[in-house]
């Protein structure tokens, strides 16, 4: 490489490597050195192969390129190195040939936001024909409830009929504004305890679902979240319920929580640090279904209608949020992000 592009790819942000023939170290930019932690030095000579760790198809991407003397590309692929999380990261890699040797970049795939833009008169015409449907039935589930009542002396049973009295309360809630759900705003803004929500949600999930393996890793220094806690509810519920479909009746769920910094989203281009992970460990989502996995009527489930994660981006742009999926094989994880209240009261 000329002198005159050498600083302007050592300042290249996503990491490149330079490769001999045998797949061995011989130059890195800096980007590289700092996702590794390692030197250029500490790293020279060694396979690339040993410095990052990968599935075989991927490991032959170098050996690949210097066969066809072309770029060869393979997107979302999962790259776990000695210096990040156990579960590694998702990225894009590209070998391809080089001056002396066989050039490697990664592009680093992040979770696949998509864009939570949908017809509003689509949305709105929806939330009438669901609330109708709904509501009928409503009050005879709940006169049924206060009937059981009477009749359970346990604790355990008591605790049961009043999770189903709540629900029902709540969903009689969501069904009133469903015809809102094509508007930009929620019905309600407050500070809402998001570790609230996620147990509640969890609690609903569970009854009805007493195999699923729930893990709950929450941050106990998370602030509260502004919000709608009825929608949001409504959101987290489907994001657990898509998870447990794509695990199975014995699979494992994990509820997570952390502060994110250095996101934004809305019109107001709001901050959005409140970081909620739910992660399943199901056979993944369809890459040519990605893109689409937001919009109304996109299933990949036979008997599915396709409206449970159109409702979660609904829910998360009328917060002026996000909501982001990264699935592989094993292992799917959709996050919603959340702004903070605007005035932090205690």
């Amino acid at each position: 490489m000329t002198d005159k592009l050498i600083p302007l790819i050592d300042d290249w942000p996503f990491p490149l490597f330079k490769l001999d023939d045998k797949d061995s170290v011989i130059w890195t930019n800096q980007a590289a050195q700092e996702w590794l932690s390692q030197s250029l030095r500490q790293m020279e000579g060694q396979s690339i192969w040993d410095i990052l760790s990968t599935d075989p198809d991927t490991r032959s991407i170098s050996e690949k390129s210097r066969g066809e003397s072309a770029a060869i590309t393979s997107r979302h692929i999962l790259v776990k190195t000695s210096a990040e999380a156990e579960e590694g990261r998702l990225a894009h890699l590209t070998a391809y040939p080089t001056q002396g040797g066989t050039g490697l970049s990664i592009w680093f795939a992040g979770r696949e936001p998509r864009s939570t833009k949908m017809g509003g008169h689509i949305v709105t015409g929806m939330g009438r024909m669901i609330a109708h449907e709904l509501k009928n039935p409503l009050a005879g589930i709940k006169g049924a409830a206060q009937l059981l009542r009477d009749d359970v002396e346990t604790a355990e049973g008591l605790a049961l009929i009043e999770l189903i009295s709540s629900e029902i309360d709540r969903i009689r809630r969501l069904a009133d504004r469903m015809e809102k759900l094509g508007d930009e705003d929620p019905a309600a803004t407050e500070r809402v305890n998001i570790h609230e929500i996620l147990r509640q949600a969890r609690r609903v999930m569970q009854s009805a679902n007493a195999n699923v393996v729930f893990d709950e890793r929450y941050d106990p220094s998370l602030p509260h979240a502004s919000g709608d806690p009825d929608s949001l509810m409504q959101a987290i519920l489907n994001l657990i319920k898509n998870g447990i479909e794509s695990a199975g009746v014995d699979g494992e769920i994990r509820l997570e929580t952390s502060f994110r910094a250095g996101v934004r989203g809305g019109v107001s281009s709001r901050q959005l640090p409140i970081q909620i992970r739910i992660i399943d460990n199901g056979p993944g989502i369809p890459k040519d279904m990605l893109p689409q996995i937001f919009q109304p009527f996109v299933t990949s489930k036979p008997e599915g209608q396709g409206l449970g994660l159109a409702l979660v981006s609904k829910v998360a742009a009328a917060h002026e949020g996000l909501v982001e999926v990264q699935s592989i094989p094993g292992r799917t994880v959709f996050t919603l992000l959340l702004p903070e209240p605007l005035e932090a009261t205690s």
